[in-house]
C-alpha cells in the first residue's frame, strides 16, 4: 500500500468531466473552484485535451493543488492511444500561479502528500517535453519538469529538481552545508530528446549523514549516490511537484505525464523499464 501522511481531506467530486474534441476548441468546466476526480475513461481522446480548471485534483491515489494560471490550456487531460491518462501543462508569457511575481512562469501540479524524514520515498514518471520552444541556457534562467520541495513553508530551492537547461536534461541535489543550501549536479543526459517519453524514477531519503538518491533514467541508472540529501532542519522531509515552473520567458511551452506514482513501496522493477 502507498503510505500516506499529513493528507488533507478529501471532499466530494463534481459532475464529469466534458470532452473537448480538439486542443483549440477547450470547453469550460463547470469545476473551476472545485476539486476534481479524473481518470482515462474522462479524459479527451488521443488528439484531444480536457480543461483541468480545478482548484485541487484526485489523481494515482494522491490529491493535487492546480498551481497554473488557470486557463482553459494550462492543466489538461487526454488519453493516450493505449488508454492511459496524459496530464498536459502550458505556460505563455507573463502566466503563473496567484501567488508568483512577475519573474517566473508555473503550470503545476502539487502534491498533497508528505512525508517524515528518515523514510525512503520512490516517485516515477513519465515526461514528456514537446517540440517548438527554446529553453535558455544562461546562469540565471531555470525550467524546472519536477521537484521535491522541504515543506509548504520552505521557500528555498527544491532539495532534488530535474531541470531542463539549454537542450541538457540535469538532475540536482541540495543539502545543507553550515545551515545554508548547497547545489551539486548529480547527472546531466546531454540534448534530451523532445517529443519522445523519458521514464525517470527517483529513490531518495533526507538525511544529514545516511540519505540515498538513486536516479534511473529509462531504464539505466545514473545516480548511485549516499550521503546528505535534503533539508533536515524541519520536521518534513519534503512533497512533490510536477510540470512547468521556469524564468519568465516569451515563448510557449508544454509539457506532458504520465504513470506518476509517489510511494514508499519499492519501484525497482519500474526503473528497469526502458520507456
Amino acid at each position: 500500500m502507498v503510505t500516506i501522511f499529513n493528507r488533507r481531506s478529501a471532499g466530494l467530486s463534481c459532475a464529469a468531466l466534458l470532452l473537448a474534441s480538439t486542443i483549440g476548441l477547450f470547453q469550460h468546466l463547470g469545476y473551476a473552484n472545485g476539486r476534481r476526480s479524473i481518470d482515462a475513461n474522462e479524459a479527451a481522446s488521443p488528439t484531444g485535451v480536457t480543461p483541468l480548471q480545478a482548484e485541487s485534483f484526485d489523481y494515482n491515489s494522491d490529491e493535487y493543488e492546480n498551481q497554473s494560471a488557470r486557463k482553459a490550456y494550462s492543466l489538461g487531460v487526454r488519453r493516450s492511444f493505449n488508454n492511459d491518462l496524459v496530464l498536459r501543462f502550458e505556460v505563455r508569457d507573463g502566466e503563473g500561479a496567484h501567488f508568483d511575481g512577475e519573474d517566473r512562469n508555473r503550470s503545476e501540479a502539487t502534491s498533497g502528500m508528505s512525508f517524515p524524514k528518515g523514510e525512503v520515498i520512490w516517485n516515477a514518471y513519465r515526461v514528456k517535453i514537446a517540440d517548438g520552444f527554446s529553453i535558455p541556457s544562461d546562469a540565471r534562467s531555470w525550467f524546472i519538469v519536477g521537484q521535491w520541495h522541504g515543506s509548504k513553508d520552505d521557500k528555498r530551492s527544491p532539495y532534488i529538481a530535474a531541470e531542463v537547461q539549454g537542450k541538457d536534461l540535469v538532475f540536482l541535489r541540495r543539502y545543507l552545508s553550515n545551515g545554508k543550501p548547497v547545489s551539486s549536479e548529480m547527472y546531466r543526459m546531454k540534448g534530451v530528446p523532445r517529443g519522445e517519453w523519458l521514464n525517470i524514477v527517483i529513490e531518495h531519503k533526507v538525511s544529514s549523514t545516511d540519505g540515498l538518491l538513486n536516479i534511473w533514467l529509462n531504464g539505466r541508472q545514473v545516480v548511485n549516490f549516499r550521503g546528505p540529501v535534503g533539508y533536515w532542519d524541519h520536521d518534513e522531509a519534503g512533497y512533490w511537484k510536477f510540470g512547468i515552473y521556469r524564468s519568465r520567458g516569451d515563448t510557449d511551452a508544454v509539457v506532458e505525464y504520465r504513470d506518476v506514482v509517489t510511494t514508499t513501496e519499492n519501484l525497482s522493477e519500474r526503473a528497469m523499464t526502458a520507456n
